[in-house]
């Protein structure tokens, strides 16, 4: 497979990245145009080089004409500005980027670097990287401001959860620097192939767990959550981002512009309290320690009834706090996060609990009907009804809402599918409780009709 590739001369690559980004560049890396080595930077800064080219990397067929437009009208380089367009096979990016590319060191010790060009230095630890067609190399600021946080905090021992992985750059970092285990998720199926065959190169594959793109992360109390992605689904992944770190924990966010720090801050903000912003060429990176976790997949239905997934439990004290009397746990001992003791803490803080395990690949009528008398003897009285990840429990609680409560179907549905799209087990259990209603369950595209 060919590559059509635009390498940028601006005095603004920071802008021509921004614009390839919104043309739906595969991948955007800047390079030095001349031998000029970006040796250890000041802490907090990320230079680029004198004369930086901005390379962008697009699929052979896409119509390149929009982009070269959009690059000559929104860059103020004028007549300045050159553009020179390649065809690339997917090998010849690679040793594009390993010819242009010198050893970066962050930190007082970490240095990313080509394999060809591996640094031997007493104490150094040394990320060899040669990152295929996933994003990350070290040299975007925005990716070097989350090097250089991870150069110059104590990692030992942690649990990382890298979101937006691309080559994987960062939760190898972390795993070199003393990380004792990292998840790694992205949307691009090559970016989990680049991540895992990066890690395998420096002897970190054991310790690195991918996601691939149509599964999905499962929260768990990590002790850093990394994500260099972008502003809008940085906004958008907030709860998720902040129900994936542990309280006393750390969350680190890039792949944001200066003038997007205030935007995506204020979106994490009911629980990270962030240090001051550190900003480089444009970009901005913030970081901050977790007050208190965001709750798994919350969703409230109604002053009386609140689901969600998994609780910590530093949780339980604050529903009680907030009015809530009665706390039913639908997960399995087997289910993530699972808290044995959950019972002790829901009663410690004042709390009644109730435990009906149902068994995720077998749910039944008679289960449901445990979970119908429960939750008709609570009454009115305020309720946490969860399980792991609220899947099972948004199907309890819409047929509930349903059959014994006279919500409107329709609307009962959307908050299902607010949750989740049943999978094919949950499906029919669903159908057959509706069915002795004579009711059926409404598809998402019925729903949107």
């Amino acid at each position: 497979m060919a590559w059509l590739q635009l390498r940028i001369h601006t005095e603004y690559p920071e802008f021509a990245d921004e614009i390839l980004q919104a043309q739906g560049a595969s991948a955007v890396s800047f390079v030095d145009a001349e031998d000029d080595p970006v040796l250890e930077p000041a802490p907090g800064e990320t230079p680029l080089w004198t004369n930086t080219v901005t390379l962008g990397l697009f699929a052979e067929q896409t119509d390149i004409a929009p982009v070269l437009e959009a690059l000559a009208e929104q860059l103020p380089d004028g007549d300045h500005l050159k553009i020179e367009t390649e065809l690339v096979e997917d090998r010849d990016w690679v040793r594009v980027w390993l010819k242009d590319c010198p050893p970066i060191k962050f930190g007082d010790r970490l240095w990313v670097c080509p394999h060809e060009k591996k640094i031997e230095e007493p104490g150094a630890v040394t990320l060899l990287l040669d990152p295929g067609l996933a994003f990350g190399t070290g040299t975007h600021p925005s990716t070097a401001l989350c090097l250089d946080w991870l150069a110059t905090h104590e990692i030992n021992h942690w649990r990382v959860l890298d979101y937006g992985c691309g080559s994987g750059i960062l939760a190898i970092a972390a795993l070199k620097l003393g990380a004792a285990s990292a998840i790694g998720y992205d949307i691009d199926p090559q970016a989990i192939q680049a991540s895992q065959d990066n890690a395998a190169a420096n002897g970190v594959a054991a310790r690195l767990t991918t996601v691939p793109p149509e599964e999905s992360v499962t929260p768990f109390p990590a002790d850093l959550v990394l994500a260099n992605i972008l502003a809008k689904p940085l906004i958008s992944l907030a709860p998720l981002l902040c129900s994936s770190v542990r309280q006393g924990g750390w969350i680190v966010l890039a792949g944001l512009l200066d003038r997007q720090a205030d935007e995506v801050r204020s979106a994490y903000e009911a629980w990270i309290e962030f240090e001051p912003d550190v900003s480089r060429d444009g970009w901005t990176r913030l970081a901050g320690r977790c007050r208190m976790p965001a709750m798994i997949s919350p969703r409230r239905l109604g002053p009386e009834l609140l689901t969600a997934g998994q609780p910590r439990p530093e949780h339980f004290p604050v529903l009680a706090g907030s009015g809530f009397t009665a706390v039913i746990n639908l997960a399995m001992p087997t289910s993530p996060n699972f808290l044995a003791n959950e019972g002790d803490l829901v009663r410690a803080a004042g709390m009644d609990y109730h435990w009906l395990p149902i068994e995720w690949a077998n749910p039944t009528a008679a289960d449901f009907e445990r979970f119908r008398v429960l939750m008709d003897q609570l009454g009115d009285r305020r309720r946490l009804v969860h399980c792991a990840l609220n899947l099972r429990v948004s199907a309890f609680v819409f047929l509930w809402r349903v059959l014994h409560r006279s919500v409107n179907l329709a609307d009962a549905a959307r908050d299902l599918y607010s949750v989740w799209t049943p999978d094919a087990v949950w499906s029919r259990f669903i159908s057959e409780q509706l069915a002795t209603r004579g009711l059926d369950l409404p598809s998402p595209a019925e729903l949107e009709s």
